[in-house]
């Protein structure tokens, strides 16, 4: 096993220390069916779950998230319980689509960014911004992934104030209040510290997937399908848990 694990670390560590001077990684979610029964897939691999469910008001979907101290990782799903602002309509559909990816051949990935300056990017693509009830006022979260592009990840800007805060994590944990509970899983992991996309063989990238692997905030690969493999702590322990066919997810550690 420690063969297979250690040249993939060290291909997450050269993505992990290239420069990326005014963006970095904040979180991926992966669509799954409502109410998020593969919560269990991550369980049972040791990591713990947050109390708190997500409600998307405007958006027809709802999440549940599993904290780490500079990340997280989302299970999100469309919510028949949850609004769909009129004119939103295509959001909670594509959505939906996502949720199909084994049969639609949408990518069921989405990979959230935080700005680290605020200085704005001028990317080499066009970008749109999506404004919601349930984000905070005069926020919204701007969209790296072109509007009619059905095959490509979601990737997106987080507004600041939705953005994770390390730091502030990390105070919490310190003073051990009782909000650092969640960053306590059984299996060990504190920090992601690396993401690799995995795509089908006939994907062609997106620009603005290309762009995320140039900046080094991921690597892509080529496969038999859409995956995720994220690297907790620097994958210090070479070990790795396959969570597949419950979720598009591998994690070392």
């Amino acid at each position: 096993m420690r063969k297979l694990i250690l040249p993939v670390l060290m291909a997450f560590a050269a993505c992990a220390h290239a420069a990326t001077p005014q963006l970095a990684f904040d979180h991926v979610w992966i669509v799954v069916h409502p109410g998020a029964p593969e919560r269990a897939a991550l369980e049972r691999t040791g990591l713990q779950i947050s109390p708190n469910v997500n409600h998307h008001d405007g958006q027809g979907t709802s999440s549940i998230t599993t904290e780490f101290q500079n990340s997280y990782l989302e299970l999100m799903y469309p919510d028949p319980k949850v609004s769909v602002d009129p004119g939103h309509e295509a959001v909670v559909e594509k959505f939906r689509n996502r949720l199909l990816w084994r049969t639609s051949g949408w990518c069921p990935i989405g990979i959230g960014l935080r700005r680290t300056s605020d200085v704005k990017d001028t990317f080499p693509f066009p970008t749109w911004t999506v404004n919601m009830p349930w984000m905070p006022a005069g926020s919204g979260i701007e969209i790296l992934t072109a509007r009619d592009d059905t095959k490509s990840p979601s990737i997106f800007i987080e507004p600041a104030q939705l953005a994770v805060d390390e730091a502030k994590n990390i105070a919490a944990i310190r003073m051990k209040s009782a909000e650092a509970a969640v960053f306590q899983h059984p299996l060990g992991v504190q920090r992601i510290t690396a993401v690799r996309l995995v795509s089908p063989s006939s994907y062609q990238p997106a620009p603005a997937v290309s762009y995320l692997e140039k900046l080094g905030v991921i690597t892509v690969q080529s496969g038999d399908g859409w995956l995720l493999e994220v690297v907790f702590d620097g994958g210090k322990h070479a070990s790795s848990k396959d969570l597949r066919p419950d979720l598009p997810l591998v994690i070392h550690y």
